[in-house]
């Protein structure tokens, strides 16, 4: 047996050394959407805030507000992603605030981690009225894919999570589908020969029976500039290929939660949630 040469033990890069704090940062979205806040809850204090998210994970977000009387511990009633469309489903989530900040631009931001065990609570606040029915959990997933293998690769993960996901070749498919159907989710290639992806994302956001529907932006480039222009256009998040298929999975899970499953914050759905205060 040969020994070991030192030189090239001396050469060898060292193996990065991957923290919890950086594993739980891969698993963070900078997704871009409507947050609606409820505090105070059933007390004479109660607000409502609409704020913006910037950063997104499975259990908690950072979220941007004008308000500045938040306060760590405090607990809040949170509805992520949120639309005020009458067809929009609203499942709101019970949180904590974990940490304050101001951003470079000055604008409070409050971070939340969502308490899976007061989710998954039957027993509600006095007050509170369970509407049976109230909403039907979507399941479909409208992709705009031209890649073929790509495009299955999609189709397999997503119907893992009890999704049903039609896939289709360019944008005007993708406006013929949407004259019958209201989606979870839409998923867009950002360039497209005659319409792209984010005029596809401009015409749902223009229309009231879809402008709730989250839109993610997929692009070839990973210009800086990419990103901050689909969030103009309305979509929640821009991804820039190649990327992981998985990657694609979770940010779908966070933003459209999964039908068939607990939703990406931990509480089940089928049900709706009507407060009297």
């Amino acid at each position: 047996m040969n020994p070991t040469n030192p030189a090239e033990t001396a050469s060898a890069p060292p193996k990065p050394v991957v923290t919890s704090a950086d594993r739980r940062r891969r698993k963070r979205a900078k997704i871009t959407a409507q947050v609606h806040v409820r505090g105070g809850i059933g007390t004479i204090n109660t607000f409502e805030d609409l704020c913006t998210s910037i950063d997104v994970s499975r259990d908690g977000l950072l979220f941007t507000t004008i308000r500045k009387d938040y306060w760590v511990g405090q607990i809040l009633d949170v509805t992520f992603p949120y639309s005020s469309a009458a067809t929009a489903i609203n499942t709101s989530q019970r949180a904590k605030i974990v940490r304050m900040f101001e951003t470079r631009d000055g604008r409070p931001a409050v971070a939340v981690h969502f308490d899976a065990a007061a989710n998954r609570d039957t027993k509600l606040p006095a007050g509170t009225r369970v509407a049976a029915q109230t909403f039907a959990p979507q399941t479909m997933v409208l992709a705009v894919e031209s890649d073929e293998r790509l495009a299955e690769t999609m189709r397999s993960l997503l119907q893992q999570d009890g999704y049903h996901v039609v896939i289709v070749k360019n944008a005007k498919q993708a406006l013929d589908v949407l004259k019958t159907t209201v989606p979870a989710v839409i998923l867009a290639e950002f360039e497209g020969e005659e319409l792209g992806g984010q005029d596809l994302c401009l015409i749902v956001k223009k229309d009231e029976r879809l402008k709730h529907i989250p839109v993610i932006l997929i692009t070839q480039a990973a210009q800086p500039a990419d990103y901050s222009t689909s969030h103009q256009y309305g979509a929640v998040v821009c991804m820039a290929k190649p990327f992981k298929p998985e990657r694609l999975q979770h940010v779908v899970r966070l933003v459209a939660p999964p039908p068939s499953q607990r939703s990406a914050y931990g509480a089940k759905l089928g049900f709706g949630v009507e407060r009297s205060l």
